[in-house]
C-alpha cells in the first residue's frame, strides 16, 4: 500500500510544483528534489496508473480475506 501511495504522490507532483528548468546546455538537476520533479514530469501517467493498480489490488485482496 505504501508503494502505491508513493507512486500516486509522484504522479500528482507535476500538478502541484512547477517544472525545474535551466537555460544552460547539458545542465542536470541541482538536487535530489529536482531529479524527482524531472522524473515525475516525464512519467506522471505511469506513476499514477501503477500506484492506482497497486492500491486497488491491495484493497481487493483485503476484502477477499
Amino acid at each position: 500500500m505504501i508503494i502505491g501511495i508513493v507512486f500516486i504522490a509522484l504522479g500528482v507532483v507535476p500538478a502541484i510544483v512547477d517544472y525545474p528548468y535551466s537555460d544552460e546546455p547539458n545542465s542536470g538537476p541541482a538536487s535530489f528534489w529536482e531529479l524527482i520533479l524531472i522524473l515525475s514530469y516525464e512519467q506522471w501517467v505511469l506513476f499514477l496508473v501503477v500506484g492506482l493498480i497497486l492500491s486497488l489490488f491491495l484493497v481487493l485482496k483485503v476484502r477477499k480475506t
